[in-house]
Protein backbone atom coordinates (compact mmCIF):
# COMPACT_ATOMS: atom_id res chain seq x y z
CA UNK A 1 0.00 0.00 0.00
CA UNK A 2 1.18 3.68 -0.36
CA UNK A 3 2.57 5.28 2.50
CA UNK A 4 0.84 8.15 2.12
CA UNK A 5 -2.22 6.54 2.04
CA UNK A 6 -1.28 4.08 4.92
CA UNK A 7 -0.76 7.05 7.15
CA UNK A 8 -3.92 8.34 6.03
CA UNK A 9 -6.12 5.40 7.07
CA UNK A 10 -4.05 5.00 10.52
CA UNK A 11 -4.96 8.50 11.44
CA UNK A 12 -8.69 8.08 10.63
CA UNK A 13 -8.48 4.93 12.53
CA UNK A 14 -6.21 6.34 15.34
CA UNK A 15 -8.77 7.59 18.60
CA UNK A 16 -6.02 9.84 20.13
CA UNK A 17 -3.27 11.06 17.44
CA UNK A 18 -0.29 13.10 18.83
CA UNK A 19 2.12 14.64 16.37
CA UNK A 20 5.70 15.44 17.45
CA UNK A 21 7.96 17.85 15.68
CA UNK A 22 11.41 19.37 15.67
CA UNK A 23 13.40 21.62 13.68
CA UNK A 24 13.20 19.52 10.56
CA UNK A 25 9.46 21.37 10.00
CA UNK A 26 10.62 24.86 10.70
CA UNK A 27 13.43 24.78 8.44
CA UNK A 28 11.18 25.14 5.65
CA UNK A 29 9.93 28.28 6.68
CA UNK A 30 13.88 29.80 6.59
CA UNK A 31 14.82 29.04 9.73
CA UNK A 32 17.85 27.84 9.71
CA UNK A 33 19.16 24.27 12.63
CA UNK A 34 21.57 24.18 14.39
CA UNK A 35 23.68 21.33 14.00
CA UNK A 36 22.84 19.98 10.25
CA UNK A 37 25.77 20.24 7.35
CA UNK A 38 24.93 23.94 7.06
CA UNK A 39 23.64 24.77 10.64
CA UNK A 40 24.09 27.98 12.99
CA UNK A 41 26.75 26.10 15.49
CA UNK A 42 28.56 23.70 12.33
CA UNK A 43 29.11 27.63 11.18
CA UNK A 44 29.74 29.34 14.10
CA UNK A 45 31.30 27.16 16.67
CA UNK A 46 31.63 30.30 19.34
CA UNK A 47 27.26 30.68 19.32
CA UNK A 48 27.19 26.80 20.27
CA UNK A 49 29.60 27.59 23.34
CA UNK A 50 27.62 31.04 24.58
CA UNK A 51 24.08 29.01 23.58
CA UNK A 52 26.08 26.33 26.64
CA UNK A 53 26.95 29.11 28.95
CA UNK A 54 23.51 31.87 28.40
CA UNK A 55 21.63 30.36 31.62
CA UNK A 56 23.96 30.28 33.79
CA UNK A 57 24.52 33.72 32.77
CA UNK A 58 20.91 34.90 33.60
CA UNK A 59 21.27 33.14 37.03
CA UNK A 60 24.57 34.95 37.79
CA UNK A 61 23.54 38.65 36.06
CA UNK A 62 19.98 38.74 34.68
CA UNK A 63 20.89 42.36 32.70
CA UNK A 64 23.54 40.78 31.16
CA UNK A 65 21.77 37.72 30.54
CA UNK A 66 19.30 40.31 28.22
CA UNK A 67 22.34 41.89 26.71
CA UNK A 68 23.35 38.83 25.17
CA UNK A 69 19.94 38.18 23.68
CA UNK A 70 19.44 41.35 22.53
CA UNK A 71 22.55 40.99 20.21
CA UNK A 72 21.14 37.61 19.12
CA UNK A 73 21.07 37.27 15.43
CA UNK A 74 18.49 34.17 15.51
CA UNK A 75 15.54 35.41 17.78
CA UNK A 76 14.71 38.20 14.90
CA UNK A 77 14.78 35.56 12.59
CA UNK A 78 11.98 33.38 14.77
CA UNK A 79 10.18 36.36 15.26
CA UNK A 80 9.80 37.27 11.50
CA UNK A 81 9.04 33.64 10.43
CA UNK A 82 5.98 32.38 8.51
CA UNK A 83 4.47 29.08 9.04
CA UNK A 84 4.57 26.89 6.03
CA UNK A 85 2.44 24.05 4.12
CA UNK A 86 3.28 21.81 6.75
CA UNK A 87 2.25 23.39 9.90
CA UNK A 88 -0.59 24.47 8.37
CA UNK A 89 -1.55 20.87 7.44
CA UNK A 90 -0.82 19.83 11.41
CA UNK A 91 -3.89 22.95 11.85
CA UNK A 92 -6.35 21.27 9.75
CA UNK A 93 -5.28 17.86 10.89
CA UNK A 94 -6.64 19.46 14.29
CA UNK A 95 -9.69 21.20 13.06
CA UNK A 96 -10.70 17.44 11.11
CA UNK A 97 -11.26 16.31 15.01
CA UNK A 98 -7.93 13.85 14.14
CA UNK A 99 -5.23 15.34 15.51
CA UNK A 100 -5.55 15.82 19.44
CA UNK A 101 -2.40 17.82 20.32
CA UNK A 102 1.01 18.95 19.05
CA UNK A 103 3.99 18.33 21.31
CA UNK A 104 7.10 20.27 19.78
CA UNK A 105 10.32 20.88 20.66
CA UNK A 106 10.68 24.26 18.11
CA UNK A 107 10.58 27.62 20.16
CA UNK A 108 9.18 29.79 17.16
CA UNK A 109 5.60 29.68 17.50
CA UNK A 110 4.98 28.11 13.80
CA UNK A 111 1.87 25.64 14.74
CA UNK A 112 -0.03 28.66 16.37
CA UNK A 113 0.63 30.77 14.04
CA UNK A 114 -0.91 28.32 11.14
CA UNK A 115 -3.62 27.72 13.51
CA UNK A 116 -3.00 24.80 15.64
CA UNK A 117 -4.41 25.40 18.84
CA UNK A 118 -3.60 22.81 21.66
CA UNK A 119 0.19 22.78 21.57
CA UNK A 120 2.69 21.93 23.97
CA UNK A 121 6.18 23.74 23.50
CA UNK A 122 8.18 21.40 25.30
CA UNK A 123 11.43 23.56 24.76
CA UNK A 124 9.35 27.02 25.39
CA UNK A 125 8.94 30.13 23.29
CA UNK A 126 10.60 32.87 21.82
CA UNK A 127 7.71 34.91 21.78
CA UNK A 128 7.02 34.75 25.80
CA UNK A 129 8.39 35.46 29.18
CA UNK A 130 9.04 33.08 32.05
CA UNK A 131 10.00 33.54 35.82
CA UNK A 132 11.67 30.61 36.98
CA UNK A 133 10.62 31.16 40.59
CA UNK A 134 6.91 30.82 40.40
CA UNK A 135 6.68 29.70 36.39
CA UNK A 136 4.50 32.25 35.36
CA UNK A 137 4.05 33.13 31.53
CA UNK A 138 3.83 36.37 29.93
CA UNK A 139 3.37 37.84 26.59
CA UNK A 140 7.00 39.04 25.01
CA UNK A 141 5.64 41.93 23.38
CA UNK A 142 4.16 43.61 26.41
CA UNK A 143 7.90 44.09 27.77
CA UNK A 144 9.54 44.94 24.30
CA UNK A 145 9.97 48.48 25.12
CA UNK A 146 11.51 47.60 28.39
CA UNK A 147 13.55 45.36 27.53
CA UNK A 148 15.23 47.28 24.67
CA UNK A 149 15.64 50.64 26.78
CA UNK A 150 17.97 48.25 29.28
CA UNK A 151 15.81 47.26 31.81
CA UNK A 152 15.34 43.91 33.45
CA UNK A 153 11.53 42.60 33.36
CA UNK A 154 10.25 41.32 36.47
CA UNK A 155 7.60 38.70 37.19
CA UNK A 156 4.41 40.60 37.78
CA UNK A 157 3.43 37.81 40.14
CA UNK A 158 6.73 38.00 42.82
CA UNK A 159 8.99 40.54 41.00
CA UNK A 160 11.77 38.03 40.22
CA UNK A 161 13.73 38.69 37.01
CA UNK A 162 12.08 37.49 34.01
CA UNK A 163 14.07 35.45 30.92
CA UNK A 164 13.11 33.89 28.08
CA UNK A 165 10.37 31.21 27.93
CA UNK A 166 13.23 29.36 25.88
CA UNK A 167 14.78 26.37 27.73
CA UNK A 168 17.97 27.00 27.69
CA UNK A 169 21.05 24.07 28.10
CA UNK A 170 21.81 23.05 31.44
CA UNK A 171 18.22 24.67 32.25
CA UNK A 172 14.77 21.98 33.55
CA UNK A 173 12.36 21.69 31.32
CA UNK A 174 10.02 23.16 33.41
CA UNK A 175 7.33 20.82 35.22
CA UNK A 176 4.21 21.89 34.09
CA UNK A 177 4.92 20.83 29.53
CA UNK A 178 6.83 17.81 31.05
CA UNK A 179 4.01 16.42 32.91
CA UNK A 180 1.82 17.28 30.64
CA UNK A 181 3.99 15.67 27.26
CA UNK A 182 4.14 13.08 29.06
CA UNK A 183 1.01 12.66 29.66
CA UNK A 184 -0.41 12.79 26.24
CA UNK A 185 2.86 10.65 24.91
CA UNK A 186 1.97 7.98 27.24
CA UNK A 187 -2.10 8.57 26.26
CA UNK A 188 -2.25 8.05 22.07
CA UNK A 189 -2.38 5.51 20.15
CA UNK A 190 -0.96 7.18 17.44
CA UNK A 191 2.49 9.69 17.24
CA UNK A 192 2.85 11.10 13.77
CA UNK A 193 6.65 12.24 14.25
CA UNK A 194 8.21 15.03 11.83
CA UNK A 195 11.35 16.19 11.37
CA UNK A 196 12.88 15.80 14.39
CA UNK A 197 16.40 12.76 14.96
CA UNK A 198 14.51 12.22 18.42
CA UNK A 199 18.28 12.03 19.79
CA UNK A 200 18.06 15.51 22.77
CA UNK A 201 16.58 14.33 25.56
CA UNK A 202 14.63 14.15 27.08
CA UNK A 203 12.50 15.51 24.12
CA UNK A 204 13.74 12.21 22.75
CA UNK A 205 12.29 9.84 24.84
CA UNK A 206 8.56 10.85 23.95
CA UNK A 207 8.32 9.08 21.10
CA UNK A 208 9.79 6.46 22.48
CA UNK A 209 7.09 6.12 25.62
CA UNK A 210 4.56 6.34 22.97
CA UNK A 211 5.70 3.28 21.69
CA UNK A 212 6.46 1.21 25.17
CA UNK A 213 2.41 2.14 25.96
CA UNK A 214 1.23 1.01 22.80
CA UNK A 215 1.02 3.15 19.56
CA UNK A 216 1.54 3.14 16.10
CA UNK A 217 4.79 5.76 15.24
CA UNK A 218 4.92 6.99 11.99
CA UNK A 219 7.52 9.10 11.09
CA UNK A 220 8.37 11.87 8.03
CA UNK A 221 11.61 12.67 8.32
CA UNK A 222 14.27 13.34 5.06
CA UNK A 223 16.11 10.25 6.49
CA UNK A 224 16.47 7.57 8.51
CA UNK A 225 16.91 8.00 12.13
CA UNK A 226 17.21 6.46 15.49
CA UNK A 227 13.80 5.88 15.52
CA UNK A 228 13.89 4.06 12.12
CA UNK A 229 16.63 2.50 13.20
CA UNK A 230 15.23 1.13 16.79
CA UNK A 231 12.02 -0.18 15.06
CA UNK A 232 10.04 2.74 17.44
CA UNK A 233 8.54 3.80 14.31
CA UNK A 234 6.58 1.61 12.39
CA UNK A 235 7.04 3.32 8.99
CA UNK A 236 8.99 6.33 7.85
CA UNK A 237 7.95 8.46 4.52
CA UNK A 238 11.11 10.21 3.37
CA UNK A 239 10.89 13.40 2.26
CA UNK A 240 10.21 16.96 3.30
CA UNK A 241 6.96 17.72 5.69
CA UNK A 242 5.99 20.76 4.04
CA UNK A 243 5.34 18.27 0.83
CA UNK A 244 4.38 14.83 2.62
CA UNK A 245 1.69 16.12 5.26
CA UNK A 246 -0.10 18.56 2.84
CA UNK A 247 -0.71 15.04 0.65
CA UNK A 248 -1.57 12.94 3.64
CA UNK A 249 -4.14 15.66 4.64
CA UNK A 250 -5.49 15.47 0.88
CA UNK A 251 -5.75 11.45 1.74
CA UNK A 252 -7.84 12.06 4.43
CA UNK A 253 -10.02 14.01 3.21
CA UNK A 254 -10.41 11.58 0.21
CA UNK A 255 -11.08 8.75 2.51
CA UNK A 256 -13.04 10.72 5.14
CA UNK A 257 -15.25 12.44 2.86
CA UNK A 258 -15.61 11.04 -0.70
CA UNK A 259 -19.07 12.28 -0.89
CA UNK A 260 -17.22 16.03 -1.28
CA UNK A 261 -15.34 14.54 -4.36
Amino acid sequence: MDLIKRAAMDLINSKYAVAFTGAGISTESGIPDYRGPNGVWRKNPEAEKRAYEIYGKFLRNPKEYWEEVQKSTIYPVLDKALPNPAHKALAELESLGILVCIITQNIDGLHQKAGSRNVLEFHGSVSKLRCIRCNSRFDKKDFISLIESGEVPRCRKCDSALKLDVVHFNEPIPMDVYVKSFEEAMKCDLMLVCGTSAVVYPAAELPRVAKRNGAKVIEINLYETSLTLEGISDYIIKGKAGEILPRIVEEVKNLKYPEDK
